[in-house]
């Protein structure tokens, strides 16, 4: 396994310890090349939004509270209305 000590690039053992300093072109068969193809790449985009867009302020909250409760003790109102009449 490769590990660098200072300047120098040395081999180690994972399992013993044992080190081996790197030289001359035994470097270049230790480096990883990798290449890949344009065409096979995909790109994708993300659209960036405004984190409290979906969130209401506290006033509209309180006012919708409002005006559901109203429309609540109209129904409730209507239907106690309703049964005394008949």
């Amino acid at each position: 396994m490769p590990v660098k000590r200072g300047d120098k690039l040395v081999l180690k053992c994972p399992s013993c310890g044992y080190e081996e300093e790197v030289r001359g072109n035994i470097k270049k068969d230790y480096t990883i090349e990798a290449k890949s193809n344009a065409e096979n790449k995909v790109k994708t985009t993300s659209i960036v939004s405004e984190g409290r867009g979906g969130f209401r302020s506290r006033e509209e909250l309180e006012q919708e509270k409002e005006e559901f409760y109203e429309v609540f003790l109209e129904l409730m109102g209507g239907e106690e209305g309703g049964g005394e009449g008949e």
